[in-house]
């Protein structure tokens, strides 16, 4: 199948400012602290014990004297899930950065096609991350006000506000990621309709976000300690981190999938001619029936390759993670348990 010419200039405009742009914060925080998960952990602890000092009785100090499940189980959300979102706003952009590289002998772009798109993968304008950040922090005080009250529980609104303003920051950046690689995807790769296997790169790059996101799902129980169930307002943000997860993994994959389908159609094209082209000569060439077999069967391989070069492990793998968060939500019951267990049955 003749090679696709190459389709940089479209690419290059996706990038727009932001192969110029600073490093995204916390992957420059990652670049700069060498102990892997460092940051997370420092940020968890800062902010447990900041929102303990707030909302919990007696402070620090009374988590131990005289525990209370609430407060205690909104502080170990919000650090938890800071914690988590700090890390994977730092590896995502870096891996798919090495998925990029991985990808280079499958792609119709040049080194120097592929340097300002790599370099826009970890990369935010500060504009950008500013005004996501503040959007963040308005969305954050509205959930937080309809939600825990401003000042019935002030450390909770607070953690309600950094988180809003971190998950805006990170999914801006994880979309335009996934559009980026969409656009690879549909315009600049060479696809074989036989050997999808070559382009799991794409698959890496849009299940990562979505597995290590939907990973988050797994704290929210923390904010039903002691709670009746779940309610609006603490419905709010797993369906919007839901919401991310999934525009994170269908945005790159809906690009490569046009791309596939194109290359697989292409492919029939050429199969059907020659297949036209064998039976006028069935009659004339002792040969023709044997090659006119062989590209029938081509034929029917071809119309049963798949559009996207998903794995089935890759698969199971999703589905587990998937699984886990809903486990942890049925698993109330446990978290309560484990924390009596710990702190006391008077928690």
């Amino acid at each position: 199948m003749p090679a696709q010419p190459p389709l940089s200039t479209p690419l290059a405009g996706l990038t727009g400012a932001s192969a110029s742009a600073p490093v995204f914060w916390p992957v420059r925080l990652r670049q700069a602290i060498a102990v892997p998960g460092l940051p997370g952990i420092v940020l968890g602890l800062v902010v447990l014990t900041a929102l303990l000092a707030i909302d919990h009785p007696g402070g620090v100090g009374g988590v131990w004297s005289a525990p209370q499940a609430l407060p205690l189980g909104r502080a170990l959300f919000f650090a938890l899930s800071l914690a988590l979102l700090l890390e994977f706003a730092a590896h995502i952009p870096l891996a798919a950065q090495r998925d990029l590289d991985t990808l280079a002998g499958e792609l119709t772009l040049s080194p120097d096609d592929r340097a300002p798109l790599r370099t826009a993968l970890v990369r935010q304008e500060a504009g950008i991350s500013m005004v996501y950040a503040a959007v963040g922090a308005a969305i954050g005080l509205g959930h937080a006000w309809a939600g825990v009250g401003l000042g019935e529980a002030p450390g909770a609104a607070l953690g309600t506000v950094l988180l809003w303003m971190l998950m805006m920051q990170t999914g801006v950046q994880l979309v335009s990621n996934a559009r980026l690689f969409a656009a690879i995807g549909a315009k600049a790769t060479r696809p074989d309709p036989l050997a999808p296997e070559r382009l799991y790169p794409f698959v890496r790059a849009a299940l990562r976000p979505m597995l290590l996101i939907m990973s988050l799902l797994a704290a929210y129980p923390l904010m039903l300690l002691a709670t009746p169930g779940w309610r609006a307002d603490t419905l709010i943000g797993p369906l919007a981190t839901l919401a991310l997860a999934l525009a994170a993994v269908w945005l790159p994959l809906h690009g490569l999938a046009g791309g596939m389908r194109r290359a697989r159609d292409a492919a029939l094209t050429q199969v059907d001619t020659a297949i036209t082209r064998g039976w006028d000569g069935l009659e004339h060439d002792n040969g023709a029936a044997a090659r006119l077999e062989a590209l029938l069967a081509l034929r029917d391989r071809l119309k049963r390759a798949p559009v996207l070069p998903l794995a089935v492990p890759g698969i199971a793998r999703a589905l587990l993670y998937l699984a886990l968060p809903l486990a942890t939500w049925s698993g109330k019951g446990l978290g309560e348990a484990m924390l009596n267990r710990l702190f006391g049955p008077g928690l």
